[in-house]
C-alpha cells in the first residue's frame, strides 16, 4: 500500500485500525447478523404475500433465502472480514514523482511527522481483500497518470514559501528600516529631482532598497553613508571624518553596508531563508539569480510590516510592494470593495496546502465507517460498488491537483511574460511573480476552478456512475436469482407432469 501525502501515510493505517475495531464490535456483539435476519424475514413475508398460483411457498422461499444468504456471505467475506495484515512499515510513502522531477522530499520518518511514526509503530491493522485490491489499483492508476504529466516548476508553492519567510530578528529588521531611511529614501529623492522621466527598466530597478541602479550608478549608494555607527565596520578617519567616533563602530557607505561579502546587510538578510526554500530557489534560478527575486519580497515594505507588526519604512504606504506587485496592487484596488472582500479570504496558496490534508481525512473517515455502511445496507453489492467508486474518485483527485499545478505554472508564465512585454514588469516572469503580494481576480477564479471545481465535478460524476453501476450489478444478481428460481419451478412442473402421465398410463 502506498500514500501520496504525509497525513495519508498515517491516517490510512489509523483508519483501518478503527475499521477493525468497529468490525470487532459488530461481530462480537452479533449485530452483524441482524441484517441477515431481517433479510430472511423480508423474503418470507414477500413469499407469503404472493398468490396461491405461485406454487409451493416453501419451494418458492428456499432458493430466495439461499441466494440472499450466499450473496451476503460473499460480501462479508471479501469486504468486511479483515484478512491481509498492514502496519506502518508496509505502507510506502510514494516519492516517485519527486524523483522524476528532481525534487528532494524527506520521508515521514525524517520530517516533522516523526512523532506520529513513533505513535503508530507497533500498531497493526488487517484489510479485507476487496479494499486492499482496490487501494492498489487506485494508487497504481493515479501514479501512472501523474507520471505522464510534464514536471512543473511549482511556482506558486515557491512563492508561498518565500512570502511566508519573515525577518524574525528584530535587530536585523530595524537595520533594514535604517537602511531604507538613511540610504534608499535619500537616493530615491535625488533620483526624482535629477531626472525628468525614467525608463521602464529604471522604474523596475529602483523599486526596492537593494536596487542595482543605486548600487552601480555614481552619486547614489557610493556617496551616501550610514548616519548612525555600525559595529560591523570600524571607524575610519578618512571616511568618517564628519561623524563623531562614539566607539560603537564606523559609518560605512550605503554600497558597503549592503554589499559587503562578509557582514553586508544583503548576506545577513538572505540567511533568513530556510535551507529548503533556498535549495528550491537555487534549483529554479541558475547561479545567484535567485537572490534578487527573494530579497525583493523579504525586504519589501509589506513584508517588513508583517515581520514587525508595525509601520513600514515608506510612511503611509504600508501595503505597498515593489515591482510588478505595486502595479497589480494599484490595478486591483480599482475594482472596488467587492474584490477587497474576495481578497480577504484565505489565499489559494494556503488552500493548496490544506487540500491533501482534507483528502486524507476524508479517506480515513470512509475507511472507518465501511462496516457500518455495509451492515446498514444489508450487505447489498450495490453499496460495495458505490463505496468503491467513492474511494477511487477520492484517491484519483491527486492527479487533478498535479495537472492543475502544471497548468498553473504555464498560466503564470504566460501572464507575467505578457506584462513584461507590455512594459508593466521587469521582464523576468518568475521574479515578478515572487514579488507580487496578490494575484488578479481572474487568476484566482481560474485557480479555484482547477483546484476545487475540477475535483468536485470529478467526484460527483464518478459517484453518479458508481450508483448507476451498483444498481446494474444488483439487478444482474437479482436476475440470476430469478433465473435460478424459474429453473427450479420449471423442473418441479416437469416432474409433476411426468408423475401425472405415469398415473394415467397406469
Amino acid at each position: 500500500m502506498t500514500a501520496n501525502s504525509y497525513l495519508e501515510y498515517f491516517l490510512v493505517l489509523f483508519g483501518w485500525v478503527m475499521n477493525n475495531a468497529l468490525w470487532g464490535i459488530l461481530s462480537n456483539t452479533g449485530l452483524f447478523a441482524l441484517p441477515l435476519v431481517f433479510k430472511v424475514l423480508g423474503v418470507w413475508l414477500k413469499v407469503r404475500e404472493e398468490g396461491a398460483d405461485e406454487g409451493n411457498k416453501g419451494l418458492l422461499a428456499l432458493p430466495r433465502i439461499e441466494h440472499a444468504i450466499y450473496v451476503s456471505y460473499l460480501v462479508i467475506l471479501f469486504c468486511c472480514i479483515p484478512l491481509l495484515p498492514v502496519d506502518i512499515s508496509t505502507i510506502k510513502f510514494d516519492s516517485a514523482r519527486a524523483k522524476q522531477c528532481g525534487i528532494s522530499v524527506p520521508t515521514p520518518q525524517n520530517s516533522g511527522y516523526k512523532g506520529l511514526v513513533n505513535d503508530f509503530g507497533g500498531r497493526t491493522a488487517e484489510v479485507p481483500v476487496w479494499w486492499y485490491l482496490l487501494h492498489m489499483m487506485s494508487k497504481g492508476t493515479t501514479q501512472a497518470m501523474i507520471a505522464s504529466i510534464p514536471c512543473g516548476t511549482q511556482l506558486r508553492q515557491m512563492r508561498f514559501d518565500v512570502q511566508n519567510t519573515k525577518l524574525r530578528d528584530p535587530v536585523l529588521l530595524q537595520e533594514v528600516q535604517d537602511f531604507a531611511n538613511q540610504c534608499y529614501s535619500r537616493a530615491y529623492f535625488r533620483l526624482k529631482n535629477s531626472n525628468g522621466q525614467l525608463s521602464d527598466a529604471t522604474i523596475n530597478s529602483v523599486g526596492w532598497i537593494g536596487s542595482d541602479y543605486f548600487l552601480n550608478t555614481s552619486d547614489y549608494y557610493d556617496d551616501y553613508t550610514s548616519m548612525t555607527p555600525r559595529r560591523q565596520w570600524p571607524y575610519d578617519d578618512s571616511r568618517d571624518s564628519g561623524y563623531a567616533d562614539t566607539g560603537q563602530g564606523g559609518y560605512p557607505t550605503c554600497k558597503t553596508w549592503w554589499s559587503d561579502s562578509s557582514v553586508g546587510l544583503r548576506k545577513r538578510v538572505l540567511e533568513s531563508f530556510s535551507d529548503s526554500t533556498r535549495k528550491e530557489m537555487q534549483r529554479q534560478f541558475p547561479g545567484s539569480q535567485w537572490e534578487e527575486p527573494a530579497l525583493r519580497w523579504l525586504v519589501s515594505p509589506r513584508n517588513a510590516g508583517l515581520s514587525g507588526s508595525g509601520v513600514t519604512y515608506i510612511a503611509g504606504r504600508g501595503d505597498t510592494a515593489s515591482g510588478i506587485g505595486n502595479s497589480l496592487s494599484r490595478f486591483t484596488s480599482t475594482i472596488g470593495l467587492g474584490m477587497k472582500q474576495v481578497e480577504a479570504l484565505p489565499g489559494f496558496d494556503a488552500l493548496k496546502q490544506a487540500l491533501p490534508m482534507i483528502q486524507a481525512l476524508l479517506q480515513m473517515m470512509i475507511i472507518i465507517v465501511i462496516p457500518v455502511l455495509v451492515m446498514f445496507s444489508a450487505y447489498e453489492p450495490k453499496t460495495i460498488v458505490t463505496i468503491s467508486f467513492a474511494l477511487f474518485a477520492l484517491q484519483f483527485i491527486t492527479f487533478w491537483w498535479e495537472l492543475a499545478g502544471w497548468l498553473d505554472d504555464r498560466l503564470i508564465t504566460i501572464l507575467y511574460s505578457s506584462l513584461a512585454a507590455s512594459g508593466l514588469a521587469s521582464g523576468v516572469p518568475i521574479a515578478d511573480f515572487l514579488s507580487s503580494p496578490r494575484d488578479g481576480w481572474i487568476m484566482n477564479l481560474v485557480l479555484g476552478m482547477m483546484y476545487v471545481v475540477f475535483p468536485g465535478f470529478w467526484v460527483g460524476m464518478l459517484g453518479w456512475v458508481g450508483v448507476k453501476i451498483g444498481g446494474i450489478a444488483e439487478g444482474f444478481i437479482k436476475g440470476g436469482a430469478q433465473a435460478q428460481q424459474a429453473g427450479q419451478e420449471g423442473g418441479a412442473m416437469a416432474g409433476e407432469a411426468v408423475k401425472s402421465g405415469v398415473k394415467r398410463i397406469l
